[in-house]
């Protein structure tokens, strides 16, 4: 299946629970919200601090994280902010396929893209020049 510019990467991921996860696992008719993220990133940390402290508003949208890094440090980046007890939070790694960061030529974290309840793809944000407080904004706002 080829992918093009509108519609979502055509990934796979582990979860931090181990489980394999991809694009077809996205349910349909929900908005998705697509993070990129570094475990080790400081950006990123600031940003997940301030994402869970917005879980209620965040409820309606689903939200796969992903990174590239090793998956015990997206288990610990996941154990210290409690994200995948988060029913509609996915956190894992894409290894060394690269297929996300590949598909959006991502140079800085935490990446953000927001595709709408029919899968296409509205925005997306290089949150690394932001505030966490706006990037969350950004999604609750979505």
């Amino acid at each position: 299946m080829a992918q093009n510019n509108r519609g979502m990467p055509l990934f796979k991921i582990r979860l931090t629970n181990e489980r394999g996860f991809t694009y077809k696992d996205i349910k349909k008719d929900i908005p998705v919200v697509l993070i990129y993220f570094s475990p080790t990133c400081d950006h990123c940390e600031a940003f997940a601090r301030e994402l869970v402290k917005h879980e209620k508003a965040l409820q309606k949208k689903q939200i796969v994280m992903v990174c590239w890094e090793d998956l015990n440090q997206a288990k610990q980046f996941d154990t210290a902010f409690k994200l995948s007890s988060h029913s509609n939070i996915k956190i894992g790694s894409e290894g060394y396929s690269f297929t996300v960061q590949k598909y959006f030529n991502i140079q800085h974290y935490p990446f953000i893209a927001f595709y709408d309840s029919r899968g296409q793809l509205v925005k997306t944000v290089d949150g690394v020049s932001r505030q966490p407080s706006k990037l969350v904004s950004a999604i609750i706002n979505f």
